[in-house]
């Protein structure tokens, strides 16, 4: 298994850590391949797997979200391409017949807070942040968040994340209803999702798949091409590129489009 992802199993309990720590655990097409892989594997698994946890190695940061060095310089077709496999991946999560937690410690910012939303429970420590910062650099959520973040906290405040960029703390995280129980301290984050993952996994793997597909809401594949769309023509944009390298170069960027 290439390095870029960890997979461990224990107690019909399977652990994916994005392994990406010196990048904040972007998420890049290789890391996108291989979690494809391992949601497939698990919804294979049969019994053996009753839940699935998803985090970040190191302390800094579940994923700060697509890698920018990956996009910088992308036109639209290839930008679509790109977010079409992100979506692919979380729509899977989404959909899972297995429970997903999100374990988040550190930052879930872009496309991580969107891989965030996805998951059914998530746990995450008092240091967090989460944000979609794309506004900033002249672009848009691309895996699904303009969808899936209105139906988790509401039009309003979503729409405000969304359009000023800015980052909220774990406890405004929890009081707008972004996670699932209130933020732990940091030091006790592994112990709760770990007895929160075994609680879940020791269901029913039937009667677990059955809940998850009465509660879901179903993601409208309309609303979700039209929005990468959308996105790749705002990365390929010249508003999008200034954004991604102003960010890269650490410089606040220089808009032109009117």
């Amino acid at each position: 298994m290439d390095s870029l992802i960890e997979v461990d199993e224990a107690e019909r309990v399977r652990t994916i850590t994005l392994n990406r720590p010196d990048r904040l655990n972007a998420l890049n097409s290789s890391v996108l391949e291989h979690m494809s892989e391992e949601i497939q594997k698990v919804t294979a698994a049969k019994n053996r797997v009753r839940c699935l946890v998803i985090r970040g190695a190191g302390d800094r940061a579940f994923s700060a979200g697509a890698d920018l060095e990956e996009i910088r310089g992308l036109d639209a077709d290839r930008a679509q391409a790109f977010i079409r496999r992100g979506h692919r991946v979380i729509t899977a999560i989404e959909h899972s017949s297995v429970p997903v937690i999100a374990e988040v410690d550190g930052f879930a910012l872009g496309g991580g807070f969107e891989l965030m939303l996805a998951c059914h429970v998530v746990i995450a420590s008092d240091r967090s942040q989460f944000g979609l910062p794309e506004a900033r650099i002249g672009c848009i959520p691309g895996f699904g968040g303009t969808q899936r973040l209105p139906r988790t906290v509401g039009k309003a405040a979503a729409l405000h994340l969304m359009l000023t960029g800015t980052r909220i703390d774990a406890d405004r995280a929890w009081q707008i209803g972004l996670l699932s129980v209130p933020p732990v301290p940091a030091a006790e984050l592994g112990r709760e999702v770990e007895a929160t993952a075994r609680l879940i996994a020791s269901g029913s793997r039937t009667g677990l798949a059955n809940l998850l597909e009465a509660a879901r809401q179903s993601t409208a594949g309309p609303a979700l091409e039209h929005e990468a769309a959308l996105a790749a023509l705002s990365i390929a944009s010249a508003d999008g590129q200034e954004g991604i390298t102003s960010f890269a170069e650490r410089r606040e960027p220089i808009f032109t489009e009117e």
